[in-house]
């Protein structure tokens, strides 16, 4: 189209504005030519339209849609161009296609809780991995200002990887707690003697406590309060020999949770948990398969050769709190002020003492073994002025005389074959204990004498700093024996990976 100069000047204009749009026309035209060529260019090498190679930054980045990330195909626009006579234009006609738009990204499919639960689990495996390939010796989680995360030294296998696993363990870790069952043989156990660790974890996972989801579909773990103490105590006919009725109830527990919630179907049991400090702990979680094979058994009695298996169950501290408190006076003095080389005193059950006896039963003024302690001599002050207590098992694996000697700044010296030590996955037990095999029984003190003074300062340096992680304070501290056991727990499921039904 031409313009006559001669016109009217506002016809003039008008034209004017004509031709432009007229041009503008063309421009764009050309445009979805060049624009389909391209595409029908890539569609035909796979690559960059001048070398056939892929390009190395997406289609988005510079712009388009990139169609085979979001699965979208885009099609060319067909053009052809028509006769014209000359020094026309060219007359371009072709099947527009819309103004080009962002592509809308399909929408991702929602996860599911329990996808979202496996998902946080993944994120934590991958902060603690970190620490662990990088090395580092700090760990990226913020430290505590009350100083109660100073975790250092050779008493832990690795304190940066703790320290970080830790942390995630804060910060994620929920449990629910069934509500199925009554007291006394549920939501309720000993506080104090012997089997206080059992129901003091049980009394702890109730009312506020900041682990605790009232929404089993929030919940990483699902934690079954019964206590095994309390059912020896209540089910339990003396001197029977009998513990079926123990048996039934645990069944008859499992029923019930399956009956009224899918998480047991869903895992297989392998995100529940028990707690037990009684010896016949592990025989009464036979009576379900699951629970003796696929849960997470929290156990004093920890034998290896008896089914416990490390990578799935966990071990537990047997501490005996007398009258239900934790000793007044912890601690003990330095290596120069402990006349005697070692200590014990117990009873003669099971397998270990009776060779143990049979050996040193008040037979050396160095190693000073007694089955029943003589008047006037006490128990706790014998501890305190001996280098090494002596801790063989009793009519299982387990002993309270680890963590006490833990109390009285004494190396414990560990005499059962078999026992998986509480929370060695974090403790490096044999930089402040020694492990004696029931063989070496007669080669005690020989064994004792051959340490360097200066190794067993180190080790009694290392008892006083692994002494917090055995306290079962009230209210709980970080990094004490409460929140150790739930550690151990969260390390248990975080090597499993539940998928979704």
């Amino acid at each position: 189209m031409k313009c006559n100069h001669f016109l009217n000047p506002h016809v003039a204009s008008t034209c004017f504005l004509l031709q432009m749009a007229h041009h503008i026309l063309f421009l764009i035209l050309q445009f979805q030519v060049f624009h389909g060529e391209i595409l029908q260019h890539r569609k035909s090498s796979g690559g960059n339209p001048t070398t056939g190679q892929h390009l190395s930054v997406p289609l988005s980045q510079a712009g388009l849609a990139n169609a085979a990330s979001i699965n979208v195909s885009v099609k060319s626009p067909q053009a052809t161009v028509a006769s014209r006579t000359p020094g026309s234009s060219p007359i371009v006609t072709t099947a527009l296609p819309p103004l080009l738009s962002p592509v809308a990204k399909s929408p991702q499919p929602k996860l599911s809780s329990l996808q979202l639960l496996e998902k946080s689990l993944s994120k934590a495996r991958l902060a603690i991995r970190n620490v662990i390939v990088s090395g580092i010796k700090v760990a990226a989680a913020e430290p505590a200002t009350d100083g109660s995360d100073e975790l250092f030294g050779d008493v832990y296998r690795n304190a940066a990887v703790f320290r970080q696993s830790y942390w995630e363990m804060e910060n994620r870790l929920k449990i629910f707690v069934y509500e199925e069952g009554e007291e006394p043989l549920v939501h309720n156990g000993p506080c104090k003697e012997i089997y206080a660790v059992e129901g003091r974890f049980i009394q702890e996972l109730q009312g506020d406590n900041p682990f605790l989801t009232t929404n089993p579909e929030h919940a990483h773990v699902f934690f079954m309060p019964f206590s095994v103490a309390m059912m020896v105590t209540y089910l339990y006919e003396a001197e029977s020999q009998d513990i079926n009725p123990l048996r039934n109830f645990v069944q008859g527990y499992i029923n019930a949770i399956t009956q009224t919630y899918p998480y047991w179907n869903r895992s297989v049991g392998a995100d529940h948990f028990m707690i037990s400090c009684h010896d016949w702990g592990p025989e009464i979680t036979r009576s379900h398969p699951d629970l003796a094979t696929k849960s997470i058994r929290v156990l004093c009695n920890a034998n290896s050769s008896e089914g416990y298996v490390p990578y799935k169950d966990a071990s537990l501290p047997e501490i005996n709190l007398v009258g239900g408190n934790i000793p007044t006076e912890l601690g003990g003095p330095p290596a120069h002020e402990r006349p005697y080389l070692a200590f014990f005193a117990g009873g003669d059950h099971g397998p270990v003492r009776p060779h143990l006896f049979e050996y040193w039963k008040e037979k050396d003024k160095d190693v000073r073994v007694y089955q029943e302690l003589p008047a006037g001599l006490n128990y706790q002050q014998l501890m305190k002025e001996s280098r090494y207590c002596l801790c063989p098992g009793g009519y299982e694996v387990n002993s309270p005389r680890i963590v006490e000697a833990i109390y009285n700044n004494c190396v414990p010296v560990v005499i059962a074959d078999g026992f998986v030590l509480p929370f060695s996955d974090v403790l490096n037990w044999s930089m402040f204990s020694l492990h004696i095999n029931e063989s070496d029984i007669p080669m005690i003190k020989q064994i004792l004498q051959a340490i360097p003074m200066d190794t067993y300062i180190s080790m009694q340096e290392r008892v006083k700093q692994a002494q917090k992680h055995f306290l079962f304070n009230q209210p709980t501290k970080r990094y004490d024996a409460f929140h150790m056991i739930l550690h151990s727990v969260w390390l248990r499921r975080l090597n499993i990976h539940i998928d979704s039904i």
